[in-house]
């Protein structure tokens, strides 16, 4: 079995894999969502038996605090009902030795104190080391149980331009740095009127400028023959470079499943690189809050580029996603979408 659930997580996410077989799988998280989905990682931990609570790995992708405060209100609480092997995060350190949204330094610095503790494996598998892709080959890691984990993002020079925010957001909070605002969307739902989708798809794509979201840990993730491309908040320009590695000579890198860059905005998600993967499963993880998000720019290019009889999973039915549950236009351009059932909103389950 090769399973990704997108949980709860507001406009952020908080996604659980599980693999191997279904008496005895194992799993690993990446990043916690809000605050709020503390809470409800914290429930599903209670309903698990102990032998159940054990993860190989929680990758902790980037400071956002859509991806961290529930990492940090977990970790921090005092009856935790769960083992990680394994914890990947790139704390400030790790942002100097490789070289803003709603922007969580401040976070980042209390959840690396955290880590210090010793309690927690921190980045264990690169011995302690920043996680990031080199000049080479792509890094990979081997799970216990089998599942391969192949690195994309971040490099050493979008963890290096962290720098500089995180400093400045740690010193508005009174706190060192080691012991911005993102621009909000230009182009949103209103600004449209009657959606075109072709010439959505068709408008220039203009690159994300946020330093915290090219620090994301990216990852593709490999078992049983089925891949799982985790994108974070990762830069497209980043993405782009490392498919271009992964397809060597073949025209496409075949993905099974591809969970979107940024929750579905127009600037993580380009028309490279749609055309550099093969790929009929998009996941977009977000409830619309904040930046409502997904941007209608976006979903037009998996609409227009992400292949024929593509399907988009969404997490949260919402004002920004509800309106692609359009017949006429899945007819037209041959695509399908899938939402989580009402009574259970937030959750959305597939089976690779």
């Amino acid at each position: 079995m090769f399973e990704v659930s997108l949980l709860p997580a507001r406009e952020g996410d908080c996604i659980w894999i599980r693999y191997g077989t279904e008496a005895a799988p194992r799993q690993i998280l990446i990043d916690g969502g809000r605050s709020a989905t503390a809470k409800s990682l914290a429930d599903r931990l209670g309903g698990m038996s102990a032998g159940q609570r054990e993860f190989e790995l929680w990758i902790v992708s980037h400071v956002d605090r859509d991806h961290i405060e529930g990492v940090y209100k977990l970790l921090s609480g005092r009856t935790l009902k769960a083992r990680f092997k394994d914890i990947w995060f790139n704390g400030y350190g790790h942002l100097q030795r490789t070289g803003l949204e709603s922007f969580g330094a401040v976070q980042g610095e209390r959840l690396s104190a955290l880590l210090l503790d010793g309690r927690h494996s921190w980045n264990g598998a690169w011995k302690k080391r920043a996680v990031c892709v080199g000049k080479g080959a792509l890094p990979r890691r081997k799970l216990a149980g089998g599942l391969q984990l192949t690195l994309l993002s971040p490099d050493a020079a979008k963890l290096s331009a962290l720098v500089p925010d995180w400093e400045r957001e740690c010193k508005r909070a009174g706190l060192y740095a080691g012991i911005g605002s993102r621009p909000a969307e230009a182009r949103g739902l209103e600004s449209f009127g009657a959606l075109d989708i072709d010439s959505l798809a068709e408008l220039k794509f203009d690159p994300d400028p946020a330093t915290a979201n090219g620090s994301s840990i990216a990852v593709l993730a490999e078992f049983g023959g089925k891949r799982l491309l985790l994108a974070a908040d990762a830069h497209a320009d980043r993405l782009v470079e490392s498919l271009k590695k992964l397809k060597g000579s073949a025209k496409r890198v075949a993905i099974d499943a591809f969970k979107i860059s940024h929750h579905g905005s127009e600037h993580n998600l380009s028309k490279e690189v749609l055309s550099l993967v093969d790929c009929r499963r998009y996941l977009i993880s977000t409830n619309g809050a904040y930046f409502k998000h997904p941007s209608p720019i976006a979903v037009a290019r998996i609409v227009k580029y992400g292949g024929k009889g593509a399907t988009i999973y969404f997490n949260y039915r919402s004002r920004y996603t509800e309106i692609w549950d359009n017949p006429a236009w899945q007819a037209r351009y041959g695509y399908r979408t899938q939402y989580p059932a009402r009574r259970d909103p937030g959750v959305l389950r597939l089976t690779l």
